[in-house]
């Protein structure tokens, strides 16, 4: 007998896909695996290490684009959905964000198939928040994640990948030559990258070693502008962050769900910098969960540009005990196995 067979749908975003994957490696001890993502770069780059199937969707947002278009386009990929969850035989789908998630839990539930989705923010996402209404529990990474979904809710956190290692900092500093004896802070802009947190890591100077994924759009300009920099590392993106987290003590990043959930499972204290752009300010809601749990300041993009930022950046890079206690709070942000709460409960599911 064949083993149930789960279908994970996301892609758009890193903080789509991470999960996704982290998810579908815990679940392939119990479930056979398929994915379905969208056409986006950052798609075929994090979903080209899984071994399972991966299909590809290309839905249309249901919030902008060609909006006379629209109700054909959603049809066409409503249709385009459903066959896929019968051609492959799915038993139950996972939705973890992004248009294609959502077109495919709409699609299992016309089918009488159970679908679930994971939201890792602390305000769900609007696909999600439609999506919810087709299906039967919803996944949550951080308090407050409960917000607007339209079935049962369970917290529990948010997966991170397994390919994820720590590594003791002298042994990560070791491997990327970096100095041990000097502050390494982290800027992490999210799989996109974000040009102002790209300027503050230029702006450290030869005070902290560095260490910037700053996304391809911005990668030539900001390796120009440091090449002269040896305490300066850049790269555009990288789909393994384990040496980089394990060779800092302080990160500076945006504050997408996912960021904060590796965070967390590397204990590394931070300060977080919503994009104040992000679709109902749901960076700013993830930022002050866990400044309210004590693992990260929160500032707003407006007070990283004041010109004391960088020296205050610098200061907490030096203050052990008060980035030991960062470190204790915003590991207790995600108790447990996030992946494995939530193949327990697809399990049950079906």
């Amino acid at each position: 007998m064949s083993r149930i067979h789960l279908l994970i749908a996301g892609g758009g975003t890193g903080g789509h896909i991470a999960p996704a994957t982290a998810i579908g490696s815990a679940a392939s001890e119990h479930f056979r695996v398929s994915y379905a993502c969208t056409p986006r770069p950052v798609d075929k780059l994090m979903y080209s290490v899984v071994a399972e199937p991966v299909h590809v969707m290309n839905p249309p947002r249901i919030d902008k684009g060609m909006r006379l278009l629209l109700p054909f386009t959603a049809t066409i990929s409503f249709l385009k959905a459903r066959a896929l969850i019968k051609s492959i035989g799915a038993d139950v789908v996972l939705g973890t964000g992004g248009y294609s998630s959502f077109f495919a839990i709409v699609a299992a539930r016309s089918l009488g198939i159970p679908a679930a989705v994971f939201d890792s923010n602390a305000i769900p996402g609007r696909s999600n928040r439609i999506a919810s209404r087709f299906c039967r529990i919803a996944f949550t990474g951080l308090k407050g994640g409960e917000a607007g979904l339209n079935c049962r809710t369970v917290q529990t956190g948010t997966p991170v990948s397994g390919k994820l290692k720590k590594t003791d900092t002298a042994t990560a500093r070791g491997t990327l030559g970096i100095p041990k004896d000097s502050p390494v802070i982290l800027f992490l802009g999210g799989s996109q990258g974000a040009k102002a947190i790209n300027e503050l890591a230029l702006a450290v100077g030869e005070d902290a070693s560095v260490l910037l994924q700053c996304g391809n759009s911005d990668y030539q300009r900001v390796l120009k502008r440091s090449k002269t920099m040896d305490n300066f590392t850049v790269k555009p993106f990288l789909d393994d962050l384990s040496m980089w987290y394990s060779a800092a003590e302080l990160a500076v990043a945006r504050a997408g769900g996912q960021t904060i959930a590796e965070l967390s499972a590397f204990g590394l204290p931070s300060v977080l910098v919503p994009y104040p752009y992000a679709a109902e300010d749901h960076q700013t809601a993830n930022a002050a969960a866990i400044q309210n749990a004590g693992g990260a300041l929160l500032r707003t993009q407006k007070e990283t540009e004041q010109s004391d930022f960088i020296g205050t950046l610098l200061k907490l890079s030096h203050n052990g005990e008060k980035l030991q206690k960062m470190s204790v709070a915003v590991q207790s942000v995600f108790p447990g196995d996030p992946a494995e709460n939530i193949v327990s409960l697809l399990r049950e599911l079906v």
